[in-house]
């Protein structure tokens, strides 16, 4: 039974990033873009604000019944935008947009701007998201993959191509890696060029109805779901336009209706040229499979089946206490259940940069550092810019005595999202291993000055590192709190008891050499004598006064002034953004707008003249 009331939709306010057309970036990442507010559509009437404002106006303009703030977007030319007085309305039920990967080094900058949001229920493009951040999953819910029937559908053309090989296939797609070659170099095929997203090779690729013409003129098509086997968009767009989808099973496809040799190929990569052999000898059993993932997608994964905001939005006004809302299935509509029994089921973790992180953490609960630093590389091997592995990485430095190489790692995480993303604070665990390096560097006076320097930060380890720096300046100490972060972290690591984790810190200031302070955390020892300052330091420090002193501070990054935050250079690129936008901001907008409208008139004249022809 439908949550779903009739009569007319809600209105919805979609903050979305600024999406606008840019050369620098490829035309599909757009379209999915828009996919996404014309699905919305389907169940709200939306508006749309893709730039800097203020929450309270808007919605006084608006009257929504309804706020969406997309987040976590990993740029490739978008802007985020700026929203403020976010917390002027609070009886609008606010609800985000996880618009990125499940594994992003920008989820810890989502989940900033929730809670500085007041945000506490999120929906994922991706299936996998709430199993890759799980000490956030109970707040998520999937709003998965989609297609537009109206472009990926049976245009009737002629097969011509026996396999067309579409799409990425670098280290991150490593089915694809060991299935494409055995194909292009077994079948006639039409390969599309591996351009990547941000370059201006990319305005070359198949998109919209072009792509979607040459997936029907081809009988069968390839693809996967990365190395973390999620549930991408070309697993429906290829069935979708009338061809035969190759791929890797997992469980999300298995719970979106796929199965084997019935709507779909599985395979595995050592039985790929046996079956397609097979298929290509039996065309009446490739035109059955086909016509039948055909029917699957547009039976279940249009545009038109995506109403899981309405449903939640519906939902939420039925709630009595004790309730909660539940999605036991990405594809399945919500429900309401008992909040004691409900149940929580996010997708088996089957993926393979997990395996190598949960490999890593068992071989450094044995005191394996050297193997579990060998799991976390391999890691790193699919995804480059991994937090979780990163963060352990530097866990395993300090073990090794390497603090500054650790301060070094964990830096670099709490910049990508304070500095890179623009978000308010970075994540707690990141927060609480740079003031942990610095403790084993000898580095105490830093270490206290910064413990506060992001203040939503608390709980978990941070708890742990005042309590520490008590101990270690002589000061009494309480036993901390052992509940965890205040905040969700991205990276759920094994939770230590305060006992055990001042004996792991002790370790590890030991073996950067600080026998001193590591003395002091196992024997309550008399206070550790002050460090003697660096004078770069002092500088640093002075720099970022005199600048708050004289009304700049708007241009200070939202790092501590340390060189390990590589704060100078991020200074100078605060300050040139901040000159250019105030003296150019609104000319450059202007233009901006202009060539918009220029390039949409192109584009209308271009219809209509192919209608008129």
């Amino acid at each position: 039974m439908s949550s779903i009331s009739t009569g007319p939709k809600p209105k919805l306010v979609f903050f979305q990033w600024d999406h606008t057309p840019n050369a620098g970036a490829a035309k599909f990442l757009l379209l999915h873009m828009q996919d996404h507010v014309k699905c919305l559509s389907q169940s709200f009437d939306v508006t749309v604000v893709n730039e800097d404002c203020d929450f309270a106006e808007v919605c006084d303009r608006i009257q929504p019944d309804i706020a969406l703030f997309e987040s976590g977007y990993r740029t490739h030319g978008s802007r985020r935008i700026d929203i403020r007085n976010v917390h002027a309305d609070s009886s609008i039920p606010k609800i985000g947009l996880h618009n990125g990967d499940p594994w992003c080094d920008r989820r810890a900058g989502f989940l900033s701007d929730m809670e500085h949001w007041g945000v506490e229920t999120f929906f994922a493009i991706c299936t996998m998201t709430p199993a890759y951040t799980p000490e956030a999953a109970g707040h998520f819910f999937a709003w998965p993959n989609f297609i537009d029937p109206t472009i990926f559908h049976d245009y009737g053309i002629d097969k011509t191509v026996p396999v067309m090989l579409a799409g990425q296939s670098y280290c991150l797609y490593p089915w694809r890696q060991k299935v494409y070659p055995l194909l292009a170099g077994n079948y006639p095929s039409l390969i599309c060029p591996q351009f990547k997203y941000e370059s201006r090779a990319a305005q070359r690729m198949f998109v919209g109805e072009a792509y979607a013409r040459a997936l029907n003129a081809s009988k069968v098509v390839p693809t996967c779901g990365t190395m973390g086997k999620e549930v991408v968009r070309k697993h429906f767009e290829i069935p979708a336009a009338m061809s035969c989808l190759l791929t890797e099973r997992t469980p999300g496809l298995e719970m979106a209706g796929f199965v084997d040799g019935e709507n779909c190929i599985f395979v595995d990569g050592e039985d790929v040229l046996d079956r397609l052999d097979h298929l290509f000898s039996h065309p009446e059993e490739l035109e059955r499979i086909t016509r039948a993932g055909h029917d699957l997608v547009h039976a279940r994964h249009t545009l038109a089946h995506r109403p899981q905001m309405r449903e939640w939005y519906e939902l939420s006004r039925q709630l009595r206490p004790g309730q909660r809302i539940v999605q036991e299935n990405p594809f399945e509509p919500l429900r309401i259940a008992d909040a004691a029994h409900a149940p929580q089921r996010p997708l088996a973790i089957t993926a393979l940069d997990r395996l190598d992180i949960a490999r890593g953490d068992a071989a450094l609960s044995r005191g394996d550092v050297v193997a579990a630093r060998g799991h976390y590389d391999t890691a790193l091997t699919y995804v480059t810019y991994l937090p979780e592995a990163r963060l352990r990485l530097a866990i395993c430095d300090l073990l090794e005595g390497k603090a500054q190489a650790a301060l070094d790692r964990a830096s670099d995480l709490v910049g990508t999202t304070t500095i890179d993303y623009g978000a308010a604070d970075p994540d707690p665990a990141e927060w609480a291993f740079v003031l942990v390096s610095m403790i084993c560097l000898g580095r105490l006076a830093d270490a206290e000055r910064l413990v506060g320097w992001y203040p939503a930060l608390k709980g978990g380890e941070l708890g742990y590192v005042r309590a520490a720096l008590d101990r270690l300046a002589g000061r009494p100490v309480t036993a901390p709190d052992e509940a965890p972060f205040t905040r969700a972290s991205v990276h759920a690591l094994p939770h230590l008891g305060f006992s055990e984790w001042l004996e792991r810190l002790a370790h590890c200031a030991a073996a950067a050499g600080q026998d001193e302070i590591a003395r002091a955390l196992r024997e309550q020892a008399a206070p550790v004598g002050g460090e003697k300052r660096r004078l770069k330091v002092r500088g640093y420090t002075g720099i970022e006064r005199a600048l708050r002193v004289v009304g700049l501070g708007t241009v200070l990054p939202n790092v501590p002034p340390l060189p390990e935050f590589a704060f100078l250079p991020r200074l100078g690129r605060s300050t040139a953004r901040t000159v250019l936008r105030s003296r150019f901001g609104q000319p450059l907008n202007r233009l901006r707008q202009r060539l918009i409208a220029l390039r949409e008139n192109a584009s209308r004249d271009g219809r209509q003249h192919r209608t008129s022809v």
